[in-house]
Order: C-alpha cells, then structure tokens, then sequence
C-alpha cells in the first residue's frame, strides 16, 4: 500500500517536478569529478569519458532492464548505489518514475536528475525498431591569437597554428562506427610529415551479435579489467572528493574514440558471453611514439615518448617509430551479487627497451617481451561492497589492490582501499588507484568517509597513506608520504549551495645540498570557498576563492578567486558561461587549478601561477533540429611580465587569448 500511493504521488510529481536534465546542467554535475581528476593528472582521458557518457545519454537504456554492469558504465554511480537499486528492483519490481528513486538509500534530487540522461522508465517491453541509424559529423578549430616563438622565422614548427579537429559518428542497432582525426597546433596539415592530411587518426567498428551478447571490435580499443593492476586504459577515477567512487568495475573492452595518441589498442577484440561467463580476446599492433638509438650497433629505444606532438624535427623523428604487439584474454564470471575474472597479457616489442641508467629505472621493465597475469574479484554483500586484485608480471613481480565500501548506516559511507605493489611489478596498461603515475612499487592505504548529520549538511573526508620502497625520478631514497582532504558541503536552499575544503600533501622531493642530494619534505595546502545557485530558471552564479600554500626548499603562496555568470534558455537552445578571474601567486609550486566550460567532450582545468586576470565567454547554440555550434573566446592578463611561457612556445606580451570553434551535424 505504501509503495502504491508512492507511485500515484511520484507519477504527479514527475510530470510537474522532475524535468529531463540538460547537457548544461549533466556537466555542472560532473564538473567536481572532473576537476579533482585532472587537478591529479593533467593527462586524464576525460574526452573519453564524456564521448562515452554522450553515447550512453543519446541511446538510454531502460532502468528495469539494466543489469549490474549497464550501471557500472556510469561513473557517478558508487558501487553501494547501484547494490541498493538493484536490491530495490528485486523486492518491488518495475521502477515506474524517476520521484520513486528517491526511496532508494544514496539517491538524492541531484543524483537522480543526472541519472534521468541515461535511463528510461516503465514497461519493460518496450522495443526498438527493427532497424534504426544515427549519424553525426562534427568540426573543431582552436587558435591562439599571440605568435608563439615556434612559428616566427626562422619557423621550428612545421605547421600552422591551428589546432583542428573531424569526428564522424555511426550508430544502429547493431552496429557503431567512428574516425577520429587531429591536427595540433604547428603540426603540419596536407604538406611535409603528414601529406595525407591530418596528423593523427582513429577509427572502430563495433559489431553486436546475438542481442548484442557478443561483440566484434575492428580497430581502436580500450581493455578495462578488475582494479586496472593488469589493464586500464581510458579514463580512470582516482583521489577526489567523491570518497565513494574509488572502486572500479570490470568493463571488458569498448571502442576508443578519444585523441590521447598513445593510450589505446589497435587490431581485433571479441566479448562473447553466455548465461554468467564473458570471454575477452583481443590482439593489436601498433606504431607508437618512442625515442630510439644504438647501443653497441643494435638498435633499441630508450623511452616512450606521450605528448602526441609532432611540430619539431625531433618529435616527428620520433612519430610511430617503434612497433608493438599485444594479446589478451579474459575470463568473467558474474552472479547475483558476485563476480571474479581472470586475465592475461603478453606484450612485444619490436625493438628492446634500453632505458637510461639512473638509480629511479634499477627495477623499471627493459627488453622486448613482458608478460602480465592477473585475478580480480567483487562481492556485494547488504551494505557492504568487497573489491580487489592480485596480479603478476614477468620477471618477478607482484601486486595486490584490495577495497571494501559499505553504507553501515543511513547517514555514513565509507571507503578503504589497500594496495601493495612491488618495485619489480611492470604492467604497460595499467590504471590502478595509486599516489604516483606508475603502477610500480607503492605501498599505501586509503581511508574515506562520507557523513550527513543533517538533511542538508554533508561531510567528505580522506585520508591517504603511501610508501615508495625504492627511489623515485623526484627522489633520491626511499619515501613516505601522506595526504588529507576535508569538505564540508550545505544545501542552503533548493537552488544553492556552499561547499568549503581543505586538502593537506606532504611528501619528500629531492633537493641539492651543498655536497650531494636528499630528501626534503614537500608541503602542498589548499583552501577552497565556493557557492553556486540559480538566481532563477535561466540564470545562474558561481563563486569561488581559494588559496595555496607551498614549502619546500623554499616557501611560496596563491590565490585566486572568479565569479562565473550562467544563462541557459527555457528550452536549452541556448547556453552561456562568462567567467571573471583574478589570481596571484608567487611562482609555479603555488599555482592554483580552476575548471573551465568549454566546447562538447571538451574540459580544461588550467593552471594559474604569477598575476593576472583571466576572463572567458563559452556557449552553445542550437542552430536548427539537427546542427549545433559551440564558441568559445578566452584571454588572460598576465600583470609585470613582459612574455609568457618559454622555449618555443614564448609569446612576446603579456597576453594569451584562444579562440575555440565547434559544430556538430546529426542526421
């Protein structure tokens, strides 16, 4: 009776409460997520990411239909989250309303307006129509206005400044297709290293057989296994304030779609399941960037290199000059509410790798072929979400990674995760949680809690404890370190809310003595502000300020603060942010990160050090039905300098202004 006239009131109120969420108001959900991720590592694949999220969001699935692992591809949904819908699922059947979710322990008005993107509610036998296409083409240009050094005669860039873009889409029932193709800026477009056009390209086809219970994959891909101690490739959740979204969910191979030129597998995968067993294949080979020399007459290559730039001599010397092969299996069984999978790769090479000699490379992989073999396992158990892997690589090495999240009571969640990693361990594709970029040699445990003692109040903490046994490029002994985050957030209304947080690094990094090098502790503080809300349907603020600290060898300290204006149409056809910045540091160690709007699959989270003002205007239209256009206009003020940057990338003045172009064509 009780679910009942939850349903009667939930059907009202849906139709005059709940509206479908925007894009503009998806990305201000995940703005945080993004944030801390790239605060973290610059290099963070969140183009990939939101491609995924789109595809997902333009082809929802439906909530009574949905298994564990439709959810799981959902980021902002922790693994407690997705148990209790599931469990809720089972005790009252069909979810009819999105207002009924809010019955379900973890979800909140928030959670469940983004959620709505990607799900569809009612009847569960609902069909789509036999046959069925979309297309999409879209179209990026960037260009800064200012003259790098890098483009003035005597010219060291090849190309021209602008930074261009083409992405085609196809999808059906069963079938999804895409190329992707990029020119950085100073690379070269239809003349010198690249006279096929772009310098870079990308291309899947993915096939489903048999409802979509099998999967062919011809091209570009990513392989996404256990805890990522063996593989993950992509995007990847690290330390952030989402204290509960640590664990990773097994997501077997997807179609790659991003332009990071290094972080995918090229060839042929398969995903064949029947009943609760999913088999993984896959084998690729590959150019990749690397650095190569001799040693002795035989040739070999010395480093990797990841920046995907080819502007200079050198970089394009080094552009796909070294080959290699990849093959894998994965082994997947998931129950009810419990699952373990085994995996197993073999990479080799083309040339060996010869690695500089430095005391930091002593354990680090060198060779032509290495091998990786891992086991990986997840439990759900009422409250309690029990994660992990174990892994090992030729050579010796070993690893384990091992979480539990749980929801003990109504109002506390938290979060634990153990790893230890041998300095011997080398995984190529790797993507655990760990402090540094390297699965290598880490010892560390992870200690997070979510608290809400009141309706409106809640409270995230972290706290991360970690051990290099070895030394490290930045060290020069073995180190310990530790790490602490504390947010406070408060709903003052519907409309607005406030959030503040403190976050606490120290970890040792080398430093030159009089005599010789050692370890100093290096202290990094952070004090954040911030307060967004709706001043009405259409308009909206936010405001931050925030502060940094630093000291090391020596001391240093920042601030910044921006004012952000936000107009969104009635009908979402129009979107607009403003942003307003001012910010002061002393030097680089106390910069300050901000995130920025920018253009669709686009996110920036740049870096401000010295003093400046920075001011920014992003926004979206939708020109007709089927085409729309995204524009952002950035320039920053940078106050007592008489240039900006260094090298090649030097610009004489003391501004920077970057104007961003997009459309995208649906039909």
């Amino acid at each position: 009776m009780k679910r009942i006239l939850f349903l009667l009131l939930g059907v009202w109120l849906s139709s005059v409460l709940v509206a479908q969420p925007s894009d503009f108001d998806l990305y201000a959900e995940l703005e945080g997520l993004v944030e801390s991720v790239l605060a973290e590592n610059e290099n963070a694949d969140v183009e990939q990411l939101m491609a995924e999220l789109q595809q997902m969001k333009e082809n929802p699935f439906n909530i009574n239909q949905a298994g564990r692992e439709d959810f799981q591809r959902l980021y902002f949904l922790s693994a407690m989250q997705i148990d209790q819908l599931l469990r809720y699922r089972e005790q009252y059947g069909q979810i009819f309303t999105p207002f009924e979710l809010n019955t379900i322990e973890g979800f909140d008005p928030k959670l469940i307006q983004v959620l709505q993107a990607f799900v569809v509610f009612g009847d569960t036998e609902i069909e789509s129509p036999s046959f069925w296409a979309r297309q999409e083409l879209m179209i990026r240009a960037i260009r800064l206005v200012e003259e790098q050094k890098g483009f003035k005669e005597p010219a060291k860039y090849e190309g021209s400044p602008e930074k261009l873009y083409l992405r085609y889409r196809f999808s059906s029932a069963n079938i999804r297709a895409g190329l992707t193709s990029e020119k950085d800026a100073g690379e070269s477009f239809f003349r010198g290293s690249n006279p096929k056009g772009f310098d870079y390209y990308s291309g899947f086809v993915n096939v489903g057989l048999g409802q979509e219970k099998h999967q062919l994959y011809l091209g570009d891909y990513l392989v996404r296994f256990g805890q990522g101690l063996t593989a993950w490739q992509g995007f990847s959740l690290s330390k952030s304030a989402e204290v509960s979204r640590v664990g990773k969910f097994n997501q077997g191979i997807r179609a790659y779609s991003s332009t990071d030129e290094n972080n995918y597998l090229r060839g042929l995968a398969t995903s064949f399941s029947m009943q609760n067993w999913t088999w993984h294949t896959f084998v690729s080979y590959k150019n990749f960037d690397a650095n190569r020399d001799s040693i002795d007459g035989e040739a070999v290559f010395t480093s990797f290199q990841s920046s995907g730039l080819h502007r200079t001599e050198s970089e394009i010397e080094d552009k796909n000059s070294v080959s290699g092969l990849t093959t894998g299996v994965n082994l997947n069984y998931a129950g009810k509410h419990f699952s373990v999978g085994l995996s197993g790769i073999h990479f080799r090479y083309e040339l060996p790798l010869a690695r500089k000699e430095a005391a930091y490379n002593l354990f680090l992989f060198e060779g032509k072929q290495l091998s990786n073999l891992g086991l990986n396992y997840q439990w759900g158990m009422n409250r309690y979400f029990f994660f992990g892997e174990a892994g090992c690589s030729s050579g010796g090495g070993l690893a384990t990674i091992h979480g539990v999240q749980a929801n003990p009571a109504d109002a506390v969640e938290y979060s634990m995760i153990y790893r230890n990693i041998s300095k011997k361990y080398q995984a190529p594709l790797a993507g655990a949680f760990t402090e540094g970029s390297q699965v290598n040699d880490e010892q560390g445990l992870y200690l997070g809690v979510v608290v809400r003692p009141a309706a409106k109040l809640s409270l995230r903490m972290y706290a991360d404890f970690f051990e290099h046994r070895w030394v490290k490029y930045t060290t020069v002994a073995p180190a310990r370190g530790r790490e602490y985050l504390v947010q406070g957030s408060y709903q003052l209304s519907n409309k607005w809310e406030v959030y503040s947080r403190y976050f606490n690094e120290r970890k040792p990094v080398k430093v030159s003595g009089a005599y010789t090098k050692m370890n100093l502790d290096q202290t990094r503080q952070k004090l954040r502000v911030h307060v967004s809300g709706a001043l009405s349907e259409r308009f909206f603020l936010k405001s931050r300020i925030e502060w940094v600290w630093y000291e090391h060898d020596e001391t240093a300290d920042g601030w910044l603060v921006y004012q952000d204006f936000g107009y969104k149409s009635v009908q979402n056809k129009t979107n607009w942010w403003l942003r307003l910045a001012y910010f002061k540091t002393d030097n680089y160690d106390s910069r300050v990160y901000a995130y920025e709007n920018d253009l669709l699959y686009q996110f920036s989270v740049p870096a401000f050090y010295g003093e400046g003002i920075r001011f920014y205007l992003n926004g979206k239209v939708k020109i007709c039905e089927n085409v729309e256009g995204w524009i952002k206009a950035s320039r920053s003020w940078f106050l007592g300098v008489n240039s900006i940057g260094s090298g090649y990338s030097q610009i004489d003045g003391n501004q920077r202004t970057e104007v961003k172009f997009q459309l995208r064509f649906k039909f």
